[in-house]
């Protein structure tokens, strides 16, 4: 062997050329399915018409709907503040929260008690004597009647010389002094009635005294108006309050409202997708701006997604847009749009839901109604040259061919044909390498979930 090798080192390069060629054609020839194409693996989605809701998300703080501070109205010293009323702690409406020393204010509503009672003891009092006055000065109105035919008699007996002038003089003495007396208590009767106002202005402002001293003692006593939960705790037991001091304050959590920030241009969107006559049912024909408006609040659909447990688990809850603020903000370009949740406290909905705190940080999803059938593709499928879009998908033979597109609203990650594809057609989601058209595919059809 050794000899053999030693001897080939001596050939020369051409002759050793030649027997290398005659070795490679003495090979048999490679069989046809070894020269056959080979189809390049590629993943695809076959496309058909979805009812698509579009909708627009924004991010914001919960905010209650409605806050209680309880504020002292009287002065005193706290006799009632109980300990477990806490920041945090619920209570319910018609809960005492705390309460002042009354004693004082007690003692005030008797005194006026007993005013209102001298008030009326002096109207009646009035009522009594002008009723006595009134049925004296009958009586004497009568004497003074008998005293005057007296005195008319004796005058014409005096003109007939029957009785002396002196009989005439006492009569009319008589007369006169019977006439005073009259007088006198006709003035005395025009006085009760000055007198009993001033008693009846007496008796009103004893009543109203009444009531002032009522209500500082009812004010003594405080209890909650809304079920809530305490925000503040702002004084402690046996401590002396003054009117205006904030002793506690309460936030209700039955409602609460949250103002999110949202692009114009995304909301402008969304609404110019709604069909408002279709969808509410209105007649078609021009409608006002502001049954437009109100059209657009009843058919769109919010709902505020909070992220609980550090994000582990996700909770929604349904909402209702309540207004729009009209403002711009001037850095983000974003307006606000504040939506309202209703009966967040109420574990009949979802035992497992805990209720929505204020200063949480939420997101809102304004959606409308699902729209006429569309054509969506996930974003990754979209290719790009210059201001073209284009699609690569699978022809019937199996082969790569490109489609231009005409793009459409975004869903997510997805995005919406408006021309460019047919419901069936098999979009290529995989690159092929090298992606050139005409290329066998062996494909791969992959199930997107609907949405």
């Amino acid at each position: 062997m050794h000899s053999i090798l030693t001897k080939l080192l001596f050939l020369p390069p051409v002759a050793i050329a030649l027997m290398v060629v005659n070795w490679m054609n003495a090979q048999p020839s490679a069989t046809a399915q070894e020269r056959a194409e080979v189809a390049v693996p590629v993943r695809s989605l076959t496309v058909g018409p979805e009812e698509i809701a579009a909708h627009v998300v924004g991010f914001g703080r919960v905010e209650t709907t409605r806050t209680w501070s309880g504020v002292a109205e009287v002065e005193g010293r706290l006799t009632t503040y109980d300990d477990a009323l806490q920041v945090g702690a619920m209570v319910k409406a018609g809960d005492l929260l705390f309460e002042i020393d009354a004693r004082d204010y007690e003692i005030a509503v008797a005194q006026r008690q007993a005013d209102v009672l001298r008030a009326q003891a002096d109207i009646q009092e009035l009522q009594v004597n002008a009723a006595n006055t009134e049925a004296s000065l009958e009586v004497e109105r009568q004497i003074l009647a008998i005293y005057q035919a007296d005195r008319d008699r004796i005058a014409g007996l005096v003109t007939g010389g029957s009785v002396a002038a002196t009989q005439l003089e006492t009569a009319n003495r008589t007369f006169l002094s019977q006439q005073s007396a009259v007088t006198s208590l006709e003035a005395s009767l025009s006085l009760v009635a000055p007198d009993l106002a001033s008693a009846q202005a007496a008796l009103a402002k004893a009543e109203a005294d009444l009531e002032s001293a009522e209500r500082d003692l009812a004010r003594t006593r405080v209890v909650s108006p809304i079920d809530g939960r305490v925000t503040l705790r702002g004084a402690s037991a046996s401590e002396y309050v003054r009117p205006g001091d904030v002793l506690v304050t309460i936030e209700t959590m039955a409602s609460v409202e949250v103002e999110a920030a949202f692009q114009p241009a995304e909301l402008a969107h969304l609404i110019g997708t709604l069909d408002i006559a279709q969808v509410a049912g209105i007649q078609a024909g021009p409608l006002a701006a502001s049954d437009v408006a109100d059209t657009i609040g009843r058919v769109l659909r919010a709902d505020v997604t909070s992220q609980i447990g550090g994000g582990a688990t996700e909770m929604s809850w349904p909402a209702t847009i309540t207004r729009i603020t009209g403002q711009i903000d001037a850095d983000t370009g974003a307006i606000g749009i504040v939506v309202q949740v209703e009966n967040t406290m109420d574990r009949r909905v979802d035992p497992r839901r805990p209720p929505l705190v204020s200063g949480a940080f939420v997101t809102v999803t304004i959606s409308g109604p699902p729209g006429p059938g569309a054509l969506l593709v996930p974003e990754r499928a979209l290719h790009h040259e210059g201001a073209t879009t284009f699609v690569f998908v699978v022809d019937n033979d199996s082969r790569l061919r490109r489609s231009d597109v005409r793009l459409g609203p975004a869903f997510g990650d997805r995005i919406e044909i408006s021309d460019g594809l047919s419901a069936g057609d098999r979009v290529v989601l995989s690159m092929p390498s090298p992606a050139t058209e005409g290329l066998l595919l062996d494909v791969i059809e992959d199930g997107l979930p609907k949405r």
